[in-house]
């Protein structure tokens, strides 16, 4: 198998959807519950992002995962939807705003709605309404893999997630996980994952591209590298 051989790369279509952050939001909404918050990687947060624009469709943001090499591989997914429940979803540009999830009624027949109550299922954090409102560049991560697996040759392309540079230069990321099809990443701060936005950023030990994509277990050699690429 040569190193060319798989690509998992956004369609024309969603890079198109991508590029249509750079105008800015008016909010990005996820769905509240556990697994949200990370109790091990503060500021990591786990969900199907929705994203409001000031001009266009709302987008449904979550990952696109495949089997490859006896693994997974996974890529950003940007989907347009033709309506939502704002009200059950929370806001990281509103944090008060803290949407709903689903619960047993007290004698367990029906379900009902009610607020996450639970430590962990919403965001804490700063409003990023003033950040994000004034995105002012998008950039799409694209991991590149090559190397060898059980004495095979492998390699792979995948656009991995979004840089969005916010109002004052902050920058956050919208990352691609193979855990669960549903759900992306979102990183208000990159704190140990800048080595992904920044090749020259100095890796923590422990820290390296390899274990921030989710490859620190993969056995044989691998060599992945990550570049950006303003959309």
């Amino acid at each position: 198998m040569t190193t060319d051989s798989f690509r998992l790369l956004l369609p024309e279509r969603e890079r198109r959807w991508a590029a249509a952050l750079a105008a800015g939001l008016t909010d990005l909404l996820y769905v509240p519950g556990p697994g949200f918050a990370s109790p091990l990687d503060p500021g990591f947060y786990r969900s199907t992002f929705i994203v409001l624009l000031r001009d266009g469709p709302p987008l449904r943001i979550s990952s696109l995962v495949v089997p490859a090499f006896g693994r997974e591989l996974c890529r950003l997914r940007i989907e347009p939807l033709q309506s939502i429940r704002i009200e059950r979803l929370g806001s990281l540009f509103e944090p008060s705003r803290r949407g709903l999830i689903y619960a047993m009624s007290a004698d367990r027949r029906t379900r009902t709605t009610r607020p996450p109550d639970q430590p962990g299922w919403c965001y804490e954090g700063p409003a990023l309404a003033a950040r994000l409102g004034a995105v002012t560049r998008v950039r799409l991560l694209t991991e590149r893999a090559t190397g060898r697996l059980a004495g095979e040759d492998i390699g792979w392309d995948a656009d991995r997630g979004l840089a969005l540079t916010g109002a004052g230069g902050q920058e956050s990321l919208l990352l691609a996980t193979p855990e669960a099809s549903e759900q992306a990443a979102f990183l208000p701060a990159p704190g140990l994952y800048r080595a992904l936005l920044d090749p020259a950023a100095p890796a923590p030990p422990g820290a390296t591209v390899k274990e921030l994509l989710g490859y620190g277990d993969w056995e044989g050699a691998l060599d992945i590298s990550v570049e950006g690429l303003e959309i």
